[in-house]
């Protein structure tokens, strides 16, 4: 159950992207297909590759892409404060810990790819008008 609430907060959150794009684009108003699925490809397509964009980023994180630049920008910054936040002696201490507390990041490309999918389909419906 904890799994299917996170695919479905992150659903619905999507959901609310594409509405709001829908919204600002006036899809209400309008009275030919060609336009209605139009905007319905690319809003689908925007919050699709938002959102895959973003499970991609913490992939790339989870694998310590960006470990020495936090790193860095920690110690960087420690240097100028009273009370100091960094607690590892070593990058390599640092990155132990960082191994451990790896985020899941399956299900926001799972709804990221079926968001992109939707657009597909949005897409071809599109181009059976044109």
């Amino acid at each position: 159950m904890k799994t299917m609430k996170k695919y479905l907060i992150t659903i619905l959150v999507g959901l609310l992207a594409v509405f709001l794009i829908l919204w600002s684009k006036d899809i209400f108003a309008q009275n030919q297909p060609v336009t209605v699925f139009h905007i319905l490809c690319d809003a689908f397509f925007a919050v699709g590759v938002v959102i895959t964009g973003v499970g991609l980023l913490i992939f790339s994180s989870n694998e310590g892409t960006f470990d020495m630049l936090s790193y860095g920008m920690t110690s960087f910054l420690d240097m100028f404060r009273r009370k100091k936040v960094n607690q590892y002696d070593s990058f390599y201490d640092y990155r132990k810990s960082r191994e451990e507390k790896k985020i899941s990041f399956g299900f926001i490309l799972i709804c990221g790819i079926l968001f992109l999918i939707a657009s597909g389909v949005f897409y071809y419906m599109y181009r059976q008008y044109c």
